[in-house]
């Protein structure tokens, strides 16, 4: 079990996060398990809309395949990739084996989680891991 202690984190440390995801009840209980670990959470339900707020420099994004508009999220992900391969992805998707190596190859070393009930908290905790291990100016 991963247990790291939020309360030390200073709130001008807390990681910036996108959510890219188009169902707003999934956008909601993301943001509930995220909320105390971050001061800026930012939520897009189109990979475009993503794509443009790059320029806001996120630490993590979390994001969804299926998404409204004209790209999927693992087009999302080559795009992010294409303006900068140290944004932290997590695919957090119902779609199944999209964590695949033809994947990994292509779009780059990502986390996938599967939704289920219990993947939320799991997301959470990925993402306080992934905290934990940015670089220093990753953080503000």
């Amino acid at each position: 079990m991963l247990a790291i202690n939020i309360m030390q984190m200073e709130p001008k440390n807390y990681p910036k996060i996108f959510i890219v995801e188009d169902n707003l009840l999934y956008q909601q209980l993301i943001a509930k398990e995220l909320e105390s670990l971050s001061g800026e959470i930012h939520f897009f339900t189109k990979g475009e809309t993503c794509l443009e707020a790059l320029g806001k420099d996120p630490s993590i994004i979390i994001l969804d395949y299926d998404l409204e508009g004209e790209i999927n999220g693992l087009d999302t992900m080559k795009e992010i990739r294409k303006f900068n391969p140290a944004i932290y992805v997590i695919l957090f998707s119902n779609q199944k084996n999209l964590n695949n190596s033809e994947n990994v190859i292509q779009y780059g070393f990502f986390d996938y989680l599967e939704k289920r009930d219990h993947s939320f908290s799991l997301l959470r905790q990925m993402v306080c891991a992934t905290y934990h291990s940015l670089p220093e100016q990753k953080k503000l």
